[in-house]
C-alpha cells in the first residue's frame, strides 16, 4: 500500500499562452489582470486543468458534472454513493468514502457544503477538508500586451443570412506564467494524500495543460518549465514563493520590451538565484526534480546546473 505523503514538497510550474485568454475575469471575461498591470490566472483555473486531466484518464474526481451535466456538491456526492452502493454514509465513514475515492479531494481538499433535500441529508464529519496541497495565483513574469481578437463563425446566425456572425475576444499577445505551490506532510495525514498521489498530479499539471488547448480560449497554452522540491524527513524548512527566484529577460535589444513577446525565442529564463537558494538550503533538501521544454531558453549554466538533478520528461523527448 502506497504511504501517505511523509515530507513537505514545493514546486514552481510555468506555461505560457499565445493570442487566448488564459483566465477571464468574471465581468468582462477579459484577462485578469492586478492594479500594478500584472496579469495572473488563478489557482481554480490550474487545478481545473489538473481535474479533467484525471477525468480523462478514467479518474472519478469530486468537482465535477453528472454525465455531462451540472450539479452541486450533494447531487455529485450522491450519485456516487448510490453508485457504489452506499447512499446512507455519514459522519466520519462519509468523509472516508469521500477521500478515498476522489484524487482531487485528497490534493485539493473541500468544504463539505452539503444542501438538504427531501431525499438526501449529508452530516459529514469534519465538515472542512483541508487538503495537502495549497498552490497561489499564478503570475506572468513579465508585462503582457492584451488583445482583441475578431473573427467569424462558419454558420450565419439566420437562415436567410449568408455570412458568419463576428466572434470577439479579450486575450494576450504573449505571457509566461508561473505558480508555487506547497505539499504540506501534516495534512496529507488527514486528507490521505499518498506519494504517489502526489507525483500524479505533477504529472497532470504539465499534461492537462496542453490537452485543455484544443478549446478555442484555451488553444495557445504550452507547459514550459517545473521544478519540484522534496525536503527532508522532519525538516520544517520551505521557500514560500519560488517565483521570487525566477526572472526573464530580452534575447535582443528589438525585443527589448516584453509586451512585444510573441515565444520562447523572445526571451531566456534567468534561474540563477533559485539555484543560489537550493544551494543554500541543500542541507534541508532530499532531492530537487524538474520538466522543462525544449523550446525553452537558458543561460548554459543554469542548464549545466540543472542537468544535476532528475529529469522527470513527462513529454518522453530524446533529450
Amino acid at each position: 500500500m502506497n504511504s501517505y505523503l511523509k515530507n513537505r514538497h514545493e514546486f514552481i510550474f510555468a506555461y505560457d499562452i499565445r493570442m487566448a485568454n488564459p483566465n477571464g475575469d468574471p465581468d468582462e471575461n477579459r484577462p485578469r489582470v492586478l492594479p500594478d498591470g500584472t496579469y495572473y490566472v488563478t489557482d481554480v483555473r490550474l487545478k481545473r486543468f489538473i481535474r479533467d486531466f484525471f477525468k480523462m484518464q478514467g479518474r472519478d474526481i469530486l468537482v465535477d458534472d453528472i454525465e455531462g451535466k451540472t450539479t452541486n456538491l450533494t447531487g455529485r456526492v450522491g450519485a456516487y454513493l448510490n453508485k457504489i452502493g452506499k447512499p446512507k454514509a455519514n459522519g466520519q465513514e462519509l468523509v472516508d468514502i469521500i477521500l478515498d475515492s476522489f484524487i482531487d479531494a485528497r490534493l485539493f481538499g473541500s468544504t463539505l457544503a452539503f444542501k438538504e433535500s427531501a431525499e438526501q441529508k449529508f452530516s459529514p464529519e469534519p465538515k472542512t477538508l483541508t487538503g495537502a496541497v495549497q498552490i497561489k495565483h499564478g503570475e506572468a513574469l513579465h508585462p503582457c500586451h492584451e488583445v482583441w481578437i475578431r473573427g467569424t463563425t462558419t454558420f450565419a446566425s439566420q437562415e436567410d443570412k449568408t455570412q458568419g456572425t463576428f466572434t470577439e475576444m479579450y486575450g494576450l499577445r504573449y505571457g509566461l506564467f508561473a505558480f508555487n505551490g506547497i505539499a504540506n506532510q501534516y495534512n496529507a495525514g488527514k486528507s490521505h494524500l499518498t506519494e504517489e498521489d502526489y507525483r500524479e498530479m505533477l504529472r497532470a499539471m504539465w499534461l492537462g495543460v496542453r490537452s485543455a488547448a484544443n478549446t478555442r480560449s484555451k488553444a495557445g497554452q504550452s507547459p514550459r518549465f517545473l521544478l519540484e522540491i522534496e525536503y527532508k524527513t522532519g525538516s520544517e524548512f520551505q521557500f514560500g514563493c519560488l517565483l521570487d527566484y525566477v526572472k526573464v529577460y530580452a534575447n535582443d535589444s528589438e525585443k527589448k520590451d516584453p509586451t512585444t513577446w510573441s515565444s520562447p525565442d523572445d526571451y531566456t529564463i534567468d534561474l540563477s538565484r533559485l539555484f543560489q537558494r537550493l544551494n543554500q538550503a541543500a542541507n534541508h533538501i532530499d532531492k530537487v526534480s524538474y520538466c522543462i521544454s525544449p523550446d525553452i531558453r537558458l543561460k548554459e549554466e543554469d542548464m549545466n546546473a540543472l542537468r544535476e538533478y532528475t529529469n522527470l520528461n513527462y513529454d518522453k523527448l530524446v533529450m
